[in-house]
């Protein structure tokens, strides 16, 4: 009986100390997923993806530019960010964003030194290029197909101060002899809004013309000399200037590429820096560039005593003379945290995926690599204050 006994007890013995390390096993196990659980509900807000709306508004000279990026942006990412931009003028675009309207303005030229100013003691700016863009010289003479009519700088200033008033007269029929020019005036059409296409366009005649730099000069808006003969049309945006044109046989007009080309606009040659004939071809647009890159300042700096003045009408012999960068007007400061991180993710898309060729519009160029890091570099000074 002794015996049996203390089987019974070992047994028992065993049995709870069976019992024991299994629980032990049992509860060990619960207590992992409990912690790993908390860790992935903390990390879920921070991968959430942002949304919302920016509001840009501006030069019309970018204005086909920007919507095809807007479109583009907003399919890529599901529609959770919209890009509102209007085409208003780069001088209106960037009074509208200065009073505080916009999140965003674009603009042909820079701003100047003492609106730039003005925004560096308030925190700081960045303006950089998004894209390379042309002017070109237009016209509607019937029976002269595009690319064949031959300008120059000089003529040009002179049919808008209204010297030249006929189609054939002797300083353009000597740079176009193998054409039969007709006896008609010269409809000068011209922007009426303030401008940055006119600043750059403008910025060319004083270049070439000693005589309208003294007149006459480069802004957003000038007057026109040719008005007071009443041979100029002004009209508002490129759009507006692109239909005057179509709309008036016998006139000349200046517009971004892009309109002339949406439009069927006849364009004419311009004698560039090194005395060539050229029209805005992808080889001379990348010449012009490659000139204008070696000057450039960076995102934060003041751009306005180098653009337009010192970049139009570059050196190079297959140079287009009014090639120019269409830039982007940003705060380094939004107190809007959803609005800047929007602004950040847009621009460095534009910069990057944004100049690949099948989402660059016709009649614009994409920005070199060194330009672009320019935009890339100054989006790191974005923050919230």
């Amino acid at each position: 009986m002794r015996t049996s006994t203390k089987l019974v007890i070992t047994i028992v013995v065993i049995a709870v100390l069976i019992s024991i390390f299994m629980l032990s096993s049992w509860h060990t196990p619960t207590q992992q997923p409990i912690t790993t659980y908390t860790a992935t509900i903390t990390s879920t807000p921070t991968t959430v993806p942002l949304s919302g709306m920016i509001n840009g508004a501006g030069a019309s000279f970018l204005n086909p530019q920007m919507q095809a990026w807007a479109s583009r942006f907003y399919e890529i990412t599901g529609g959770r960010i919209q890009i509102n931009y209007q085409s208003i003028g780069s001088g209106a675009g960037q009074a509208k964003f200065k009073e505080g309207i916009l999140d965003f303005a674009g603009s042909d030229p820079p701003l100047k030194s003492d609106i730039y100013n003005e925004f560096k003691g308030k925190g700081g700016i960045i303006q950089f290029p998004v894209i390379i863009g042309t002017i070109v010289v237009v016209h509607n003479i019937p029976n002269v197909e595009s690319g064949k009519l031959r300008l120059t700088g000089e003529v040009v200033a002179k049919i808008y101060m209204g010297e030249i008033v006929y189609w054939d007269d002797p300083a353009i029929k000597v740079l176009n002899p193998e054409l039969n020019l007709p006896h008609e005036k010269v409809i000068a059409v011209h922007r009426s809004d303030g401008s940055g296409t006119t600043r750059v366009f403008t910025a060319y005649l004083s270049k070439v013309s000693e005589t309208w730099r003294s007149k006459v000069g480069s802004d957003f808006t000038v007057a026109w000399p040719v008005d007071e003969i009443g041979n100029g049309v002004g009209a508002k945006g490129n759009e507006g200037v692109s239909a005057a044109v179509q709309q008036n046989p016998y006139s000349i007009g200046y517009i971004e590429t892009a309109y002339a080309y949406s439009a069927g606009l006849k364009i004419a040659l311009l004698r560039n820096a090194d005395g060539n004939y050229v029209l805005p071809t992808k080889e001379a647009v990348a010449s012009a560039a490659k000139a204008l890159v070696k000057v450039l300042p960076r995102a934060y700096e003041d751009w306005s005593h180098i653009f337009p003045d010192e970049t139009v009408d570059p050196p190079g012999r297959e140079s287009y003379p009014l090639t120019s960068f269409s830039f982007v007007i940003l705060r380094q400061v939004y107190e809007d945290p959803v609005k800047n991180a929007i602004l950040k993710e847009f621009f460095e898309w534009v910069l990057t995926e944004g100049q690949k060729p099948e989402n660059i519009v016709e009649g614009y160029e994409p920005l070199p690599p060194e330009v672009a890091v320019i935009g890339l570099d100054g989006l790191k000074l974005l923050r919230t204050g």
